[in-house]
């Protein structure tokens, strides 16, 4: 007989495949979790599910705010995303917003958004809860990572490889799309003959002529070596950096990025970047008044008017997103360091600086809901309608949830899930009102926020 303290638990549990039929659905269509997961392999958590004409206006000043074109040719190197309308913050859209204007630029690398102007890519930078981004040079050392793991490292020595001179263009006609198994993989390169890693007779290796380019541009030799022999695989660069000490990081001072790998990337071929910051308040909170403003001397040193190759070319902008109370703990001290003539934070000029995020309305959310129904159907022939949902149902969801599009989901999950139990073929606007019995939490003041989330003073010379 096999004791049950050691039995093993499925991997994973799943509900019984007909759970949902009755209401026509393969699963609930809506997320457990309003919040989106990139990495999640269900498309309702990790931002797939995207109605574009959801954030229209947020897009068109996305783009005039930060993307070069032929007719939009000034961006601007620093601007904010902010929810001003309903000052919740969270829940609202930011973060599949994030994720989805980086799938538009990394799917052609901008090609389409600059009008065939420049080459471009975004990375996500999602900082830690739990402080240790707070510094500057932590915040470098993050910005690093993501550049890493989400391949924009890799995809510069892929195409550093294609314009070597070494790989002849009739195999450069057979790469494809998918450059990590071709150009990113050595094993594909010694297939067609090319010589990689030494000067076997006589020949010029493919690394040693990328790590005689990047010597030549000054790039730091170790990083240089590192890039030539493993930065083609993320995998591999992203354990020769694992190595560096945060003592390391801190005594960079900024160098990898804002001036050793931007002028990589310009090798490469590349115009612009655009770093796309999320929760900052994850950042700002938990500083002290005095790394507040290094903070901010920071930013304005790296992408304004510091002595490094970012701020000479003004190659990468970057996306604040910002909550109402974290903008107002941190303008004093973006004011005192002169960032608000580059990027008005606050004031009559803020509007030219900052993307707006307004609150859902009737004509958004019933697309929105319609999208993640279609993703669960059983069959077509009820795409593009609310069934089982009444449109009052919805409207009544809207209504409850305040307008925010992540308790909007949350309800609409909860809803079915009270459906299915019940054995109900219809949810109506009585079923979300039984479902939906909580009262709306009150925001908190900037007072109560700031008390809760602003740490104690501390020794920045023992705190490094």
């Amino acid at each position: 007989m096999t004791s049950d303290f050691l039995r093993q638990a499925p991997k994973v549990v799943r509900a019984e495949p007909d759970r949902y039929a009755g209401l026509k659905f393969s699963r609930n269509p809506f997320p457990a979790r309003p919040r989106v997961t990139p990495d999640s392999s269900d498309d309702r958590e990790n931002g797939t599910i995207y109605v574009p004409e959801l954030r229209h206006n947020e897009e068109a000043a996305f783009e005039k705010l930060l993307i070069s074109s032929k007719d939009n040719p000034q961006s601007r190197s620093i601007a904010f995303l902010m929810d001003f309308a309903t000052r919740r913050g969270r829940g609202i859209g930011k973060t599949a917003f994030l994720h989805y204007q980086k799938r538009r630029i990394m799917g052609d690398l901008g090609n389409k958004l600059t009008q065939g102007s420049g080459v471009m890519f975004a990375v996500y930078v999602f900082p830690s809860p739990d402080g240790r981004t707070r510094k500057f040079w932590q915040f470098h050392k993050l910005l690093n990572k993501s550049l890493i793991e989400q391949e924009v490292v890799a995809m510069a020595m892929w195409r550093l490889r294609a314009f070597s001179g070494i790989i002849t263009e009739k195999i450069l006609a057979e790469v494809g799309d998918d450059l990590r198994k071709t150009l990113g993989k050595d094993e594909w390169l010694h297939e067609k003959g090319i010589n990689v890693e030494s000067d076997f007779m006589g020949r010029k290796s493919l690394n040693g002529e990328i790590l005689r380019t990047l010597e030549e541009m000054g790039i730091n030799r170790g990083l240089a070596q590192a890039l030539s022999k493993y930065g083609h695989e993320s995998s591999k660069f992203e354990q020769w950096v694992e190595n560096i000490t945060d003592r390391g990081w801190n005594d960079d001072n900024g160098q990898m990025f804002f001036n050793d790998l931007v002028k990589v990337l310009c090798k490469a071929g590349f115009t612009k970047g655009l770093i796309l910051v999320d929760e900052v308040e994850k950042i700002v909170a938990p500083q002290n008044s005095a790394e507040r403003r290094a903070f901010t001397d920071s930013l304005r040193y790296f992408f304004i008017d510091g002595y490094c190759e970012n701020s000479r070319i003004s190659f990468c902008n970057l996306l604040l997103t910002i909550h109402p109370y974290i903008q107002e703990l941190l303008n004093p001290h973006w004011n005192a360091t002169g960032l608000d003539r580059f990027a008005a934070l606050s004031g009559e000029l803020a509007s030219e600086y900052t993307i707006y995020f307004e609150p859902l309305n009737e004509e958004l959310a019933i697309p929105l809901a319609q999208a993640y129904l279609n993703a669960s159907r059983i069959n077509e022939e009820y795409k593009d309608k609310l069934e089982p949902f009444t449109r009052e149902a919805i409207q009544e969801a809207l209504f409850l949830s305040g307008r925010v599009p992540g308790i909007f989901l949350t309800l609409l999950n909860n809803t079915v899930e009270k459906a299915v139990s019940e054995g109900r073929h219809t949810i109506n606007a009585t079923l979300i009102k039984e479902v939906a019995k909580f009262r709306e939490p009150q925001e908190p003041s900037l007072d109560d926020r700031a008390m809760h989330l602003t740490p104690p003073q501390v020794d920045l010379e023992k705190d490094e």
